[in-house]
């Protein structure tokens, strides 16, 4: 009888260590799991915060659109884009200011420049003048300071009937006003986005 109780003994033991390595594993697999469900919360933040900076950029560009249809920015005051290649400095041309837009949790800013002009292009009627406007709008989302800018161009047509240049225009920008606003401005885009 006595062989039988040392025998359940040592089996008690090597249920112990058993139990101890099991719970060991456990643990391991528990705390993996958890940093696996951390980083996919930090990526999900990480591409939540981008798409809002990218809707705020769209939005500064769709704003900015807007006032120049309904002719709240006067387009001939506005200055002439910088020479230097891009990317632009502050000091080259700086922002405008920031417009909150809390449904989005960020803030836009935007900044606008003749861009120059062109003379007979492709579809455009005979001895007419295009100029050329380009608008960049930088999103920044207030989460992770996810940041995206976009840049928009338009123009403005010019007819050939008697709307020359004054003399003293020294930058294209002084143009006269389009003769038929009504048709609104032309647009392509581009954009460029930075991760945060």
């Amino acid at each position: 009888m006595s062989a039988a109780v040392a025998s359940a003994g040592r089996q008690r033991g090597a249920a112990l260590v058993a139990g101890l390595v099991l719970l060991m594993v456990l643990t391991v697999l528990a705390i993996s799991a958890m940093r696996t469900a951390t980083l996919n919360l930090g990526m999900t933040t990480n591409v939540q915060a981008r798409e809002n900076a990218f809707q705020l950029a769209e939005s500064g560009i769709q704003a900015t659109l807007r006032q120049v249809a309904a002719a709240a920015i006067d387009l001939d005051a506005v200055a002439a884009c910088p020479a230097t290649p891009r990317p632009w400095s502050s000091a080259d041309l700086p922002w405008g200011a920031a417009v909150a837009v809390p449904a989005l949790r960020g803030r836009y800013e935007v900044r606008l420049c003749a861009a120059g002009a062109t003379h007979d292009a492709l579809g455009s009627s005979i001895g007419s003048t295009q100029l050329h406007y380009r608008i960049e709008s930088r999103g920044r989302s207030d989460q992770r300071n996810a940041e995206a800018i976009h840049a928009q161009g338009f123009y403005r047509e010019y007819p050939a009937s008697g709307l020359a240049p004054p003399t003293h225009c020294i930058d294209l920008a002084c143009l006269p006003p389009p003769a038929d606003a009504a048709t609104g401005p032309s647009r392509s885009f581009w954009t460029r986005e930075r991760a945060p």
